[in-house]
């Protein structure tokens, strides 16, 4: 009888422990928010924020955090194709978080220890170009007390990675190009039968592209006598063209977005031409798709 009696106000006095510890019943409820449009972006990497509030009946028993993929392995994020793009989770300081097995999943766990909230980063890691589009993952985070499970939840988080493109000369590839942002003069010297420049253009896309060529004055003209026309061809990428045409193509972006073209102009005849300075000028458009 008496060892009853003793079980009996053990069990009393733990439940009594319990009640004072959570005076209200802890469900371990939480809130995760993660906002793509506040994402922090640098020329290797992608920072998404990340929320993480207890409700106030959640908040008293939550010890730790656990984040991971849906599946066993590795979190990703994947985008149209298939492409896939490395992530980790950083704490509020930007430092990577620790990485254990829990549940059979790698996962990040977070201490959490009873704050009102938690402000995480999840780090997309850009080793490479990210190719323009969207991406998408989901990422299960549960609420733990020791190691009991509270609550779990599945978030859907994600990203669009926007088109990006541009284009410049390739600065020490020739003497006879000057200019920047945009503009750049190109100076054949004295004309004669031949007569040639050579240069490179820089691309950058995280897309498909379209580049377009096109002269203004279909030929060089004279800068007093409009009457005055010398032709001329544009090279291009292993290709030669007059200046009469518009030269249109569509290319695919390179593993690492930058790739590098040959341009120039050749001059075949200029014989019984008037004397002076001619001019036009070329555009060169490059556009993601």
């Amino acid at each position: 009888m008496k060892k009853f009696i003793i079980v009996l106000i053990f069990l009393g006095s733990a439940v009594a422990q319990a009640d004072s510890r959570y005076p209200h019943q802890c469900t371990g409820d939480f809130d995760v928010q993660v906002n793509q449009y506040n994402s922090v972006r640098f020329d290797d990497e992608i920072l998404l924020p990340i929320k993480v509030q207890a409700f106030r009946e959640g908040r008293p028993c939550i010890d730790s955090l656990i984040f991971s993929a849906v599946d066993n392995g590795p979190f990703k994020l994947i985008g149209e194709g298939g492409v896939q793009l490395d992530a980790t989770l950083l704490n509020t300081n930007r430092k990577p978080l620790p990485v254990r097995t829990v549940d059979g999943r790698r996962s990040w766990i977070v201490d959490y220890n009873g704050h009102q909230h938690l402000n995480l980063w999840l780090r997309i890691d850009a080793h490479r170009v990210i190719t323009a589009g969207a991406y998408a993952a989901a990422l299960v985070v549960q609420s733990k007390d020791g190691r009991r499970t509270l609550m779990d939840k599945v978030v859907d988080l994600g990203f669009y990675m926007p088109a990006v493109v541009s284009i410049q000369v390739a600065r020490s590839h020739s003497d006879s190009v000057r200019g920047h942002g945009g503009h750049y003069q190109v100076d054949l010297g004295s004309l004669n039968d031949g007569a040639r420049a050579d240069w490179r253009l820089k691309v950058f896309s995280n897309s498909l592209y379209d580049v377009s060529i096109y002269s203004e004055d279909r030929a060089l003209v004279h800068q007093q006598d409009t009457s005055s026309r010398i032709p001329y061809e544009i090279l291009f990428d292993g290709n030669r063209f007059p200046a009469t045409t518009t030269y249109q193509r569509s290319y695919q972006q390179s593993y690492s977005g930058k790739r590098r073209f040959d341009m120039g102009i050749v001059v075949d005849d200029v014989k019984y031409q008037r004397a002076g300075r001619y001019q036009d000028t070329v555009y060169v458009t490059v556009t993601a798709r």
